[in-house]
């Protein structure tokens, strides 16, 4: 029952903080969306940083094993490199418009919730990096570019999606797909045209 609960609070704060801001929302609402007792929510969590913070984590981690199974299937259908890049950014576009909720929670509440849940935008910012890295790892034949770009990439898709939040336009997020690519390629020094520069 414990971890039914959990699991209630978990999705109840994404919901409540997605709808209210980060800063509103208290843990009454929490409790009251999820149908639990106050005691029980002070049983799992310390506080409403804590709650939020278990939150963004397994929703990280999801994200993040959905998205790593989508750039595999993408890999492993013969693409190109830029056409196996733009793949994984529709998959990841995709995913965000697919989850408003999650989105507007975790893409626009973490930097309002400060402190650890800032952390935990980092952390999702650095794994998009370190993909961006391994994506460039396969076109050997182009000059290296400093490893600030590969942040750089995922900060500048990270703020195109949280203008679309922010105007409170999600339906807008896949048609970033264009202007994302040429964010990436821009940055790593890549062009549709030369991707299969050789050694």
């Amino acid at each position: 029952m414990t971890g039914s609960q959990r699991r209630r609070l978990l999705y109840a704060v994404t919901v409540v903080v997605a709808e209210k801001g980060y800063i509103a929302t208290t843990v009454a609402d929490v409790i009251s969306r999820a149908g639990v007792s106050r005691k029980t929510f002070y049983d799992l969590f310390a506080d409403k940083e804590e709650c939020f913070i278990a939150a963004a984590d397994t929703s990280r981690e999801l994200m993040i094993r959905w998205l790593r199974t989508s750039f595999a299937h993408s890999s492993a259908q013969s693409l190109s490199p830029v056409a196996t890049l733009r793949a994984s950014i529709r998959a990841y576009l995709g995913l965000i418009a697919e989850e408003p909720e999650f989105a507007k929670a975790f893409l626009l509440e973490t930097a309002t919730a400060g402190g650890r849940a800032q952390e935990h935008q980092d952390a999702c910012r650095s794994w998009f990096a370190e993909s961006m890295r391994a994506w460039r790892a396969r076109l050997p034949g182009h000059p290296g570019v400093p490893d600030a770009h590969y942040i750089a990439a995922a900060d500048a898709t990270h703020e195109a999606v949280c203008r679309c939040l922010r105007r409170g336009s999600i339906d807008e997020v896949p048609g970033l797909e264009d202007t994302v690519l040429h964010i990436c390629l821009a940055l790593l020094g890549v062009t549709e045209t030369d991707e299969d520069v050789p050694d």
